[in-house]
């Protein structure tokens, strides 16, 4: 059941990114969870947030190709250290610029939610814990 959750979780935030993308084509910009602005308008500690995260999920895996761990990668993978280095430099990032908005803070708890659904979701279902 938990797992139904979170894949439609999951759904939800493909879908809300698909039409966010399909938005920046037709020149309209939104960002989380649903605001429509010019691009001057988001937080810049939003895009440094994920300006970083992006270049820590690149360090990720160029240092993983580089020392050999080389293997193939499920795209549920990518999306969970994506995830991850979003949470992680966006809480860094609000607390070194001394952000105390609530609602960004509300906004990290839902990606932190999302990245824990998307772990859940990827690990592999054990049922035969006491089989031979």
């Amino acid at each position: 059941m938990i797992r139904l959750i979170a894949n439609a979780i999951i759904l939800l935030f493909v879908v809300w990114t698909a039409s966010v993308s399909i938005a920046a084509f037709l020149d309209i910009t939104i960002y989380f969870p649903w605001v429509v602005s010019s691009i001057e308008e988001i937080p810049l500690h939003r895009l440094q947030a994920i300006r970083v995260s992006i270049f820590l999920t690149f360090s990720h895996y160029g240092v993983l190709h580089l020392i050999g761990l080389n293997r193939a990668y499920f795209p549920i993978d990518f999306l969970n250290q994506y995830l991850f280095y979003l949470c992680l430099s966006a809480g860094i990032i609000m607390y070194i610029n001394n952000i105390t908005v609530l609602q960004e803070y509300v906004v990290l708890a839902v990606f932190i939610l999302l990245w824990l659904g998307c772990v859940f979701v990827s690990r592999p279902l054990n049922r035969g814990y006491f089989k031979k």
